[in-house]
């Protein structure tokens, strides 16, 4: 099926609450969504999330609509939505990085290729091995006694997996907090700390072992994205599998982590490494090297959180509880439905495509500015 025309447009979503992290607040969500149109009138759709109005790797939802609009959609206009290689490569010729912006194409593609087989996405990346999976609640940097209220708030509502981020002026600060919730929710509920790269290597090792009597299942991002050293010495001492995220926004630093033994468990996006199929192959290296996966979230709508659960029910790897929870933080989501949630897991969606149906009346309430339409020849 040849894309005939891409239609982008910027949405600003509210969220129930701010969500703190150690590397900004989110007071509103800032995602491009794209639509990429068959010549028979057939549709996917993609987007490209923005947390804290930037990607921590230089994209904005500016910068995504600017090399959309000049590099990006004319490079693929005229291709065939079943060639996901061809379409990856020609986007990397375009232009060198802007993975979000690449992988809202990427996915709409796919979700696109898709319906017009009438099968999921799971199918198109390898078919499905689970049929749910466990969802993860991030709690934001807060006073401990609004922490302990949520915690205990989203347990009574069924969520089995807690992430408590951390990254406090205080390091032993957030001990306190991770022993508080513990306490409040008991033995039974998985506990995850992520630092958002806060730390130091010597703070990070003393939290580290002040986390130990709380089985917490591992700590996500201690210490900077760059400090590659820091990572291996950190996994080598720590009592508490480490997890690397922003130490791994592309193939090539998986590559380098994995080799090095710089974490025991890898975040893997759906949109930040270019889209679903570079994600995949990124789920293939976790499993080669032996480690465990998650996808991590960015506050998604359901077009990419259907996306991320297509890429973590088709993968072996990826057996860690994700973060596909935009619907749950965002006041109002794109969907015309939620994805199912049974006992802390969201259900696989299994009709054509990503499997989302949009409610065009949300895009219209929170669009900002003009849609832009771009036709091929």
């Amino acid at each position: 099926m040849k894309i005939k025309a891409v239609e982008v447009q910027s949405l600003r979503l509210p969220v129930i609450r701010p969500h703190q992290m150690a590397i900004g607040t989110t007071n509103s969500q800032e995602n491009v969504v794209v639509k990429l149109i068959g010549e028979d009138g057939s549709f996917g759709w993609g987007e490209a999330p923005h947390m804290v109005g930037h990607s921590q790797l230089g994209e904005t939802p500016q910068t995504v609509r600017v090399v959309l609009r000049h590099k990006l959609i004319p490079a693929i206009l005229g291709l065939d939505c079943f060639d996901q290689e061809l379409l990856t490569l020609k986007l990397d010729q375009a232009v060198p990085g802007n993975g979000r912006a690449k992988g809202a194409l990427v996915m709409a593609a796919y979700d696109l290729a898709g319906k017009v087989l009438g099968t999921p996405v799971y199918n198109l990346l390898g078919g499905k091995v689970r049929d749910a999976i466990p969802l993860s609640w991030s709690l934001p940097i807060v006073e401990v006694e609004k922490v302990v209220a949520e915690a205990r708030q989203m347990v009574e509502r069924g969520w089995r997996i807690l992430k408590i981020k951390a990254g406090r002026p205080d390091p032993m600060a957030d001990v306190a907090v991770v022993r508080a919730v513990r306490e409040a929710v008991g033995d039974t509920i998985s506990l995850r700390v992520d630092v958002n790269q806060a730390y130091d290597v010597k703070s990070a090792l003393r939290v580290l072992r002040g986390l130990e009597p709380y089985g917490v299942e591992f700590m996500e991002q201690p210490i900077h994205r760059d400090n590659l050293d820091g990572m291996i010495e950190i996994t080598r001492q720590s009592p508490i599998p480490i997890m690397a995220d922003e130490s791994v926004k592309s193939i090539t630093d998986l590559g380098v982590i994995a080799k090095t033994h710089a974490a025991d468990a890898i975040s893997i996006y759906i949109i930040g490494p270019g889209g679903p199929g570079n994600s995949k192959k990124m789920a293939a290296i976790v499993q080669t090297f032996g480690l465990r996966g998650y996808v991590g979230g960015a506050l998604e709508s359901v077009i990419g959180a259907s996306a991320g659960l297509h890429l973590a029910a088709s993968s072996p790897a990826i057996n860690l509880g994700c973060e596909m929870s935009g619907q749950y933080l965002l006041k109002e989501d794109l969907g015309t439905a939620m994805i199912p949630m049974q006992a802390g897991a969201l259900v696989v969606p299994t009709q054509p495509g990503l499997g989302v149906e949009i409610d065009e009346g949300k895009l219209r309430k929170f669009r900002e500015g003009e849609v832009e339409v771009f036709q091929g020849g």
